[in-house]
């Protein structure tokens, strides 16, 4: 077979693997979309509408997307070689000299770009529209928080209570400010704002007060924190010996490192799964192998949750508990790569 032809080959493969790769995720963020809407309807009310509703799933859907694109990867690559193979293109390839990994390497590559691609839109666009998103559905909610579940700072005879804290957006904002411990100045705002140094209630009441880096960022929001800020804070925090800043240290590196590795995840997860298209799959119909590799992503982010989980527990390196699954799926790859 002349280089042009291998060419075209090539190109296909790439071509095929994106196109699928990217029709599923489209499929997955539509999936999600509706089970958004839903459970976002129990919270209509006369300001929060469905026409609001639509726009909060609308904006929010394209930052959540990144949870299923390497699912969504492995099933179109998973999906362009088993027809691939039922054509007879992959023999075809093969008689031309390409060996099984080859083949599999130059299919990852299609779902590879999509996901840097996805990467990079969401930190540049989709996160920030989904922070958005979330400001717009807190404000017409109006959501009212007993004082106890509100989380308080305090710097000298200033005390702030706060349900949360999105941008610089301070949801359910209480300050509480203490004159020669006789006098109480009390401040209260359903939306306040952030202003560098001081804190602006929805009167254009102004209160000088520092907020601490890590109570405007929550653990529970810190994934939707840009991959720039992450090691921003990671930095800040890397010389604290206190246990819980070292906590919240891990919690950055796994959001971090999650990210940034959602490359290497998906091409451990297409180099081996792909090589049982050349082995034990090879004569499996197309729904069998779909839901192989279904049950097989699912089972690959269980072991990088509870590994992460595991090292975090431990105080161990966040980046080895992320990396764990990958580097056994690379091995038992090279395995079966050996018996082909």
């Amino acid at each position: 077979m002349d280089c042009k032809l291998m060419g075209i080959f090539n190109l296909y493969l790439i071509k095929r693997s994106f196109v699928f790769s990217i029709s599923i995720l489209i499929l997955f963020g539509i999936l999600d979309s509706i089970f958004s809407l839903i459970s976002e309807l129990e919270n209509i009310s006369e300001r929060y509408t469905f026409t609001s509703i639509l726009v909060y799933v609308f904006q929010s859907m394209p930052h959540r997307l990144i949870d299923f694109v390497e699912g969504a990867c492995l099933l179109g690559v998973m999906i362009a070689l088993a027809i691939s193979h039922q054509e007879g293109n992959l023999n075809v390839l093969r008689s031309a000299g390409k060996s099984p990994f080859k083949i599999i390497l130059i299919s990852s590559i299609g779902p590879i770009l999509l996901a840097t691609l996805l990467i990079l839109f969401d930190e540049v666009i989709f996160k920030k529209s989904y922070i958005n998103a979330e400001i717009n559905k807190n404000v017409l909610l109006e959501k009212v928080i007993s004082s106890n579940e509100n989380k308080w700072i305090n710097q000298n005879d200033l005390f702030l209570g706060y349900q949360d804290i999105i941008e610089d957006n301070i949801f359910n904002a209480k300050l509480i400010k203490l004159i020669d411990d006789k006098e109480i100045n009390v401040f209260e705002s359903k939306l306040a704002k952030i202003d560098d140094t001081k804190i602006v209630f929805g009167n254009d009441q102004q209160v000088n007060f520092v907020i601490p880096i890590q109570s405007r960022i929550s653990i529970k929001n810190i994934q939707n924190e840009n991959i720039s800020e992450l090691y921003y804070l990671k930095k800040l925090f890397i010389e604290s010996k206190l246990e819980d800043d070292i906590l919240f240290k891990q919690h950055i590196d796994k959001a971090l490192y999650k990210v940034v590795l959602i490359p290497l995840s998906i091409f451990a997860l297409i180099a081996y799964f792909g090589s049982l298209i050349f082995g034990s799959l090879r004569d499996l119909n197309i729904g069998a192998r779909i839901t192989i590799a279904v049950f097989g992503a699912f089972v690959y982010k269980l072991m990088q949750d509870l590994s992460i989980g595991i090292f975090i527990s431990f105080n161990l390196s966040v980046l080895i508990g992320v990396m764990i699954p990958s580097i056994l799926l690379a091995l038992l790859a090279i395995n079966s790569y050996r018996k082909i």
